[in-house]
């Protein structure tokens, strides 16, 4: 996720004790970690839930019955009656 080495995350940590000080600092990294284990269970039950919806479809896709019309004993529809002109 991140690309920077040692030094940069070092060099982060270094102006975070600056800015919030040694007693603050285990408290923000709590509150950040807690809000990021919540991120990542909802993103995590966002893509399980989408998962088995396609499942779902697919699983229908693959019972639903054949898209040509029957009529009564598995024969096909009769012709509709042609109009033409009566006399």
């Amino acid at each position: 996720m991140f690309s920077g080495g040692f030094f940069e995350i070092g060099f982060i940590l270094f102006i975070a004790f600056l800015l919030f000080g040694p007693k603050k600092l285990p408290e923000i990294a709590r509150t950040l970690g807690k809000g990021m284990g919540e991120l990542r269970r909802a993103s995590n039950e966002l893509k399980n839930s989408l998962e088995e919806e396609i499942k779902n479809l697919d699983r229908y896709q693959d019972s639903a019955p054949n898209s040509t019309p029957k009529y009564g004993h598995h024969d096909p529809e009769p012709p509709p009656p042609e109009s033409g002109p009566q006399s």
